[in-house]
């Protein structure tokens, strides 16, 4: 969108086309969006007196001529250069005579020029967004972190950890967390591990009357507090590592190398594949999964495909913790892909179970769950004309008997 006039009448490059002979400023000014500028006055001319004659208007003085000498050559103004010299110190080869300036589009040329510098603005703002690590994004760079300070290699524990607003974490929520931080090996044993603590605290809301609970509950929240901040410290020392801004390049692979890798990460995208093809789905305190959603031959062949690409971009090793890592990155983001497909999978398989299968996935349901039937609503409250016909109603019915 055009610039207004307010906007361009100070910029250098438009006041210098008013200084150029042969252009008319306020034909300039109007073409640009601006007032139309008003002619000076003009300088009155004398009056005629009648019997003088008229005052003639001073003519620049002409050199007298010599006789037997040329006729002396006009003077040049010295501060007016001559047309083409001036077009060429503004604009360079661009414009060679003053109808080439008038003609070309001066106030859309120098909105092109803020636009472009806008861009290149833009531009440079998105750069300096770009990850500052050799890992495809910060994430991924985290993790390696988190494995490198803690030992270890799940990527589900790091991911609680990282997105976990540890600050205001439930008690039992930061209990768990730190318990299968220093068990990696039961991280997916989570309805387990909250039964062991509500055993241990004696916890449980269906087993301790409220006001027994509520004692229980104090030792439990100081251990919590101090989970808590032991999971501070921990998301503290996670930071991104910042490398050089132009670091050395990654040496080149040898063929030997290359060819070894590309074998290598082929075979363990095909093991990730094998893994993930019956995506074990969760219920909420569910002893055993809801479902396993099975992916296709395709997706087997595209995690393959992603693994090995990916694992060659970032010149990985081949050894646990990559594996490891990759694993559950693509795990994760697959999840994410099929999420509308799982829910429907989940909501199809929810209308086929009965409701002795529906209590039997809960370690500990309530009888009022999972009824077929909606609760009934209260009885709508009667006007007084109402009650009126009902008691008369039932006046009849008791003399009726």
């Amino acid at each position: 969108m055009a610039k207004k006039f307010d906007e361009i009448k100070n910029d250098p490059e438009f006041a210098a086309l008013s200084d150029i002979e042969g252009v008319d400023p306020a034909s300039l000014v109007e073409q640009a969006g601006g007032e139309p500028v008003v002619p000076p006055v003009e300088e009155p001319v004398p009056p005629v007196v009648e019997g003088q004659d008229p005052v003639p208007p001073v003519a620049d003085p002409v050199p007298p001529v010599v006789e037997g000498q040329d006729p002396v050559p006009p003077v040049a103004d010295p501060a007016s250069p001559p047309h083409d010299e001036f077009l060429k110190e503004i604009f360079g080869d661009r414009f060679k005579t003053v109808d080439e300036a008038k003609n070309a589009n001066i106030v859309g040329t120098l909105d092109e020029v803020s636009t472009l510098r806008q861009e290149k603005a833009d531009l440079e703002a998105k750069l300096e967004l770009k990850p500052k690590t050799n890992f495809a994004n910060d994430e991924v760079a985290l993790f390696n972190e988190f494995v490198k300070e803690t030992g270890t290699k799940d990527y589900g524990v790091f991911n609680k950890i990282n997105n976990a607003e540890v600050a205001t974490m439930d008690p039992m929520e930061a209990l768990i967390t730190k318990y299968v931080l220093d068990h990696p090996e039961q991280s997916n044993q989570e309805p387990l591990i909250r039964k062991y603590f509500e055993k241990k605290y004696n916890v449980d809301p269906d087993q301790v009357d409220e006001s027994e609970l509520a004692v229980n509950k104090i030792g439990m929240e100081a251990d919590g507090t101090s989970a808590k901040k032991a999971l501070q410290e921990l998301k503290e020392k996670l930071k991104v590592p910042e490398t050089p801004d132009d670091p050395s390049p990654a040496p080149e692979l040898t063929p030997e190398q290359k060819a070894t890798l590309v074998s290598g990460w082929n075979d363990v995208g095909n093991e990730v594949g094998t893994v993930l093809e019956k995506l074990k789905v969760p219920i909420k305190n569910g002893q055993e999964p809801l479902l396993d959603y099975e992916i296709s031959e395709a997706d087997k062949k595209e995690i393959t495909t992603f693994v090995q690409s990916y694992a060659l971009e970032n010149h990985l090793e081949l050894n646990d913790a990559n594996k490891t890592m990759i694993a559950y990155m693509v795990k994760n983001q697959l999840i994410m892909n099929k999420l509308p497909e799982i829910v429907h999978s989940v909501f199809e398989k929810a209308r086929s179970m009965t409701a002795e299968e529906v209590h039997s996935l809960y370690s500990n349901p309530s009888p009022d769950r999972n009824k077929d039937q909606p609760p009934v609503p209260p009885p709508t409250p009667q006007s007084d004309e109402e009650k009126i016909q009902q008691e008369i109603f039932d006046a009849e019915m008791k003399a009726l008997e």
